[in-house]
């Protein structure tokens, strides 16, 4: 009887020896935890065992590791805190062990693995603690002959969930300072090209180098520019810069939205009235031309400008004055004009929708802003940018992953600039810690899925895609699931099958 006991204690021994070997060997986090499972297997005759990780944004336990499980029975493992036992031992940090899984209505069993398992095999659960704090949940299916006690076993398994705790913790404090030495690279890589940084402009990429030496050239003088570039490439912040290198930038810098301003409003709004020209002009009034007098006009959506006000607009870059509606008097301006389109102003005069002289006036500077998808190295910096402003603005410290960072480099960004910097303020104001590539929106993820043809793991993709669409639907609608449900095209059957398939947390207002 001494020698068995030995014997079992020294197998005990080498499997807590090979387990840690596997762990120090540098091998990436997943392989190295999936061949710890197999050891168990190996020398403990564990045909099923898997951990659960706790997810602290969606405040579930996943299975993330399993030895044994088919890919749905892994999927179907989500446990929130206290359900099932392994929920329990997640809330409670005390190990459990069932003899009776058959007929204990404790077990859960999440996963459906029920049905596999062997008369004779029981479940252990144990914590996975690092320090005071509880990580994870390490469990296992095993048989247990008479020689075996289960005490002892409960104790090494205890032993390897500590082992894989530090482990565990150890690559995630790796990943977080590589990712913080990643982030000071791209700040020190910002502030070395910080020359090409001027007034908020944010880019390293040549169209970006050879745009700004442009820029630096054009504001010296008091020519005409035209803006040319899809909408949301910063034109608005281009025409500023122009502005602000100039020598009028003491002087006022007036934006005008051709397109925003209905065309019965815009002549008044642009060269201003005289006391009763119309019904309700009860007083004299400035245009903007005469406000900006010294300074800029920028104009903006230059090509949905009426034709009845070109002519208008002619004269002020030719003869520099404008009339007031209903006053006969000539008022001289000083004002140098910027104009920006995204349409092919060529291709409107040519159509008769745009005055050619007007085109030739406003043309004398073509200056192209190229968008996001001709300079895709300069997301990395607009991304970095981004997160730093609006986490300083919401008081955060939210990072991203190269993951994530990647995929928003492979998407198109119809939206450009714009588009980008709307989404970062989006994930800043939702997480609270990390951006990982499954927490951006679905359309950017099925780009990326588009992308990649032959990948394996579609159906997770496409599983995550719509879980993130559920969560979206559901905090628009404030949780109600009904709402959500019509929001979605779904019934409500569907979604509550979707809910309890993803585990998504029903959250209470």
């Amino acid at each position: 009887m001494l020698t068995e006991r030995k014997s079992l204690e020294s197998r005990e021994l080498t499997l807590i020896n090979e387990i840690a070997k596997v762990l120090s060997k540098g091998a990436s986090v997943d392989n190295a935890v999936d061949e710890a499972l197999k050891i168990m297997y190996s020398f403990w005759d564990v045909r099923y065992s898997f951990i659960a990780l706790y997810n602290k944004d969606l405040k579930v336990l996943n299975i993330t590791h399993a030895f044994g499980l088919s890919k749905e029975e892994i999927e179907r493992g989500i446990f929130r805190k206290g359900e099932g036992i392994t929920g329990k031992v997640f809330k409670t940090g005390i190990p459990v062990v069932i003899w009776d899984i058959e007929t204990n209505k404790a077990f859960a069993n999440k996963t459906r693995i029920k049905e596999k398992l062997k008369e004779n095999e029981s479940f252990i659960a144990v914590p996975i603690r690092v320090g005071g704090e509880i990580i994870g949940v390490l469990a296992i299916f095993k048989s247990f002959d008479g020689k075996e006690s289960v005490e002892r076993s409960l104790e090494v398994l205890i032993i390897i969930g500590t082992i894989l705790g530090m482990f565990l913790r150890l690559n995630q404090k790796m990943t977080e300072e590589r990712r913080e030495w990643e982030e000071e690279k791209r700040i020190l890589t910002r502030e070395l090209t910080g020359k090409y940084n001027i007034d908020n402009i944010v880019g390293s990429s040549p169209a970006i180098r050879n745009l700004i030496d442009i820029i630096e050239k054009v504001a010296r003088t008091d020519s005409t520019v035209l803006l040319l570039g899809e909408s949301g490439t910063g034109k608005s912040l281009f025409a500023k810069t122009i502005h602000a290198l100039s020598e009028r930038k003491d002087k006022p810098f007036i934006t005008i939205n051709c397109a925003a301003i209905p065309e019965h409003l815009l002549e008044s709004e642009l060269f201003g009235y005289e006391k009763g020209a119309f019904t309700g002009a009860y007083a004299s009034r400035k245009g903007k031309f005469e406000l900006a007098n010294g300074g800029t006009v920028f104009l903006d959506e230059i090509g949905d400008m009426p034709l009845s006000l070109q002519p208008k607009i002619l004269r002020v870059i030719q003869d520099k004055e404008i009339e007031r509606i209903g006053g006969d008097k000539t008022i001289k301006v000083d004002v140098r004009i910027i104009a920006a389109t995204n349409r092919d102003l060529k291709k409107l005069v040519e159509e008769g929708k745009f005055r050619e002289d007007l085109y030739y006036r406003l043309n004398v500077i073509p200056i192209y802003i190229p968008s996001l998808r001709e300079r895709r190295e300069d997301i990395p910096l607009l991304v970095e940018y981004f997160l730093d402003l609006y986490n300083k603005k919401h008081g955060k410290k939210v990072k991203i992953t190269p993951e994530a960072l990647k995929v928003m480099m492979d998407y198109e960004w119809s939206g450009n600039v714009r588009e980008l910097e709307n989404l970062i303020e989006r994930l800043v104001v939702m997480k609270d810690d990390v951006i990982r590539d499954i927490d951006l929106p679905p359309y950017i993820l099925t780009t990326r899925i588009n992308k990649e043809k032959a990948v394996s793991n579609m159906p997770q993709y496409i599983e995550r895609t719509e879980r993130e669409k559920i969560i979206e639907a559901l905090e628009r609608t404030g949780y109600v699931k009904s709402r959500a449900a019509k929001l979605l095209g779904y019934t409500l059957r569907q979604l509550d099958y979707r809910i309890k398939k993803y585990g998504i947390e029903i959250k209470k207002f």
